[in-house]
């Protein structure tokens, strides 16, 4: 049975920014202003779908002006919202509710109806194939224009050492990171809530390094994860399909890392 959910649209400068304060609010935290909670361009925004269950809200889809007569969605995810509040870190792979898939889809079918009222003639966002926003562009017969990143994921526990790699040499980085240095690369993950979240872009480092060497490192890291963080369930590693030239992309299956999701945009024409 489907959960009873209802729909609101509110189409004030403010609606997003009260949303996000509640879930703000939620979790203990002082209510920040609309550019530190990460609401911003109200200008742009013609108004906002807002989903809830026996008055509890579970998210948000927003809607912004574009310059060619369309509109971008960007919704939030409360219970995302919340746990990224309280850890301070990438949400991982928590598992999605069918409440809130249900949710989600719905608050992108309202969207969707909004936009053609408002006389847009294409709506577009961005989402993972395997996660609710994909299962909305499904449903909605809307087509994926391009891939901008993948969620590569291992279980260091159950991960076994690929063959063929070179041999390297390594070092740990001190405390507070973690992480290894050494053969021209630098790798540094997050660690929270049993997950170790590495942003390819931004925590990984190696000019000029060959992609099975990155590999080799990046199994390093792996090892030293099973070693020093047995209550690691999961190392993710998010990764731009421009991460250093495209050698993460390469090195990241040498090391025995499988794509979980692909983060893609979104397109669904309304006219």
């Amino acid at each position: 049975m489907k959960p009873d959910i209802s729909l609101e649209w509110d189409s004030g400068p403010a609606a997003e920014h009260r949303s996000a304060a509640e879930i703000y609010a939620s979790v203990g935290l002082a209510v920040p202003s609309a550019t530190h909670a990460g609401v911003d361009d109200a200008d742009d925004r013609i108004g906002t779908v807002s989903a809830r269950h026996e008055g509890r809200l579970l998210g948000w889809v927003s809607l912004y002006r574009q310059s060619d007569a369309g509109l971008r969605a960007q919704g939030e995810r409360a219970g995302r919202l919340a746990r990224r509040l309280v850890r301070g870190a990438y949400d991982g792979d928590a598992p999605t509710t069918a409440e809130e898939r249900e949710a989600v889809r719905m608050m992108y079918r309202r969207a969707a109806e909004q936009a053609r009222a408002a006389g847009a003639h294409v709506l577009r966002w961005t989402g993972t194939d395997t996660g609710p926003e994909g299962e909305a562009a499904h449903e909605l017969a809307a087509k994926a224009t391009g891939e901008i990143a993948r969620i590569w994921t291992i279980d260091p526990a159950d991960w076994l050492l690929p063959g063929g790699l070179p041999a390297v040499r390594v070092r740990s980085l001190p405390t507070p990171h973690v992480g290894v240095i050494g053969e021209g690369a630098e790798i540094i993950a997050t660690l929270a809530s049993g997950e170790a979240y590495i942003n390819a872009a931004e925590a990984i480092v190696a000019p000029g390094v060959e992609a099975d060497m990155l590999a080799a490192v990046l199994a390093e890291l792996v090892r030293l994860l099973r070693r020093e963080y047995p209550d690691v369930y999961e190392l993710a590693v998010f990764e731009f399909d421009g991460d250093i030239g495209g050698t993460v992309r390469q090195a990241l299956p040498l090391a025995g890392l499988r794509i979980e999701h692909r983060l893609l945009d979104y397109e669904l024409r309304l006219a």
